[in-house]
């Protein structure tokens, strides 16, 4: 199993070299990390890898606790994900790469993007979870609370089934997404949750966000079903390749359920870089 150890642990992944001869235009070329979302795995990205590994080196991972990396002891904020990244792009020697995250992996993207710029050429966000409504707190603490409590199994799954069903959604999408979630066990999930939620650090809600998200250089696509994120995404802005895109109709994994239009999406906007 490909692992790569490092300061915290073993972490999967998997590390696709470029064919032979490519020579894509523009950043298309550009090694690529794919970062999954919260409970999710590197298997998300199965309508993006065939793609990507047709035309650049593509790296895929499964974040501490999640898939087949393992829980380790102490810190789960979204920082201490980006850390790990960074490390692991330093043991594979990529170079700058274009990162492309979903949800809390474009958090996580973000967070790297803006602590190790020398790392991250371009960033891709697909429905990401950061800025949100500082409103909602005491609702996701409820949620935390919950996945500590006997019920754990049972709110975790409604809280996927939630986010991965839209107007025109695939059961098989959505029951995917149920058997990642079932993945890890109800601890790891709950500090998993906790941990990116909630952390003081974190950037799930706008307060915090903004200050991180204004810190990234690099141009940024970001995807979004949600108008009010979209906007905050936009005001922080800081690179003029910098695009939004308003997705409607669609579950929060778009990757999964849109792949072509999302696919295409990345593209052509790498082509232009």
């Amino acid at each position: 199993m490909p692992c790569a150890d490092l300061p915290a642990g073993r972490m999967f992944h998997v590390d696709l070299p470029a064919p032979p001869g490519a020579r894509p235009a523009g950043a298309l070329g550009l090694p690529t990390l794919l970062v999954h979302g919260l409970w999710d795995n590197a298997e998300t990205w199965v309508h993006q890898l065939p793609r990507l590994r047709g035309r650049c080196r593509t790296v895929a991972v499964d974040l501490r606790g999640h898939g087949r990396t393992g829980p380790p002891a102490g810190d789960w904020s979204t920082e201490r994900h980006a850390d790990d990244l960074a490390g692991l792009l330093e043991r594979l020697d990529t170079g700058p790469v274009v990162v492309v995250g979903h949800s809390m992996g474009a958090s996580v993207a973000s967070v790297l993007a803006a602590r190790r710029p020398d790392l991250v050429r371009a960033l891709v966000a697909l429905d990401p979870d950061y800025a949100g409504a500082d409103d909602s707190r005491d609702r996701l603490r409820a949620l935390a609370d919950a996945l500590d409590g006997p019920d754990a199994e049972a709110t975790a799954l409604r809280i996927v089934t939630g986010l991965a069903r839209g107007p025109n959604t695939p059961a098989h999408l959505v029951e995917r997404q149920r058997l990642a979630a079932l993945w890890a066990t109800p601890e790891t999930r709950a500090h998993v949750f906790r941990g990116h939620v909630l952390h003081p650090a974190g950037v799930r809600f706008l307060p915090e966000a903004e200050a991180v998200l204004r810190r990234r250089p690099q141009p940024v696509l970001a995807l979004h079903r949600d108008p009010d994120r979209m906007r905050a995404d936009e005001r922080c802005f800081t690179h003029p390749d910098c695009k939004a895109i308003a997705v409607t109709g669609a579950g929060h994994f778009l990757h999964g359920e849109l792949p072509d239009r999302v696919n295409a999406e990345i593209d052509r906007w790498l082509a232009t870089l």
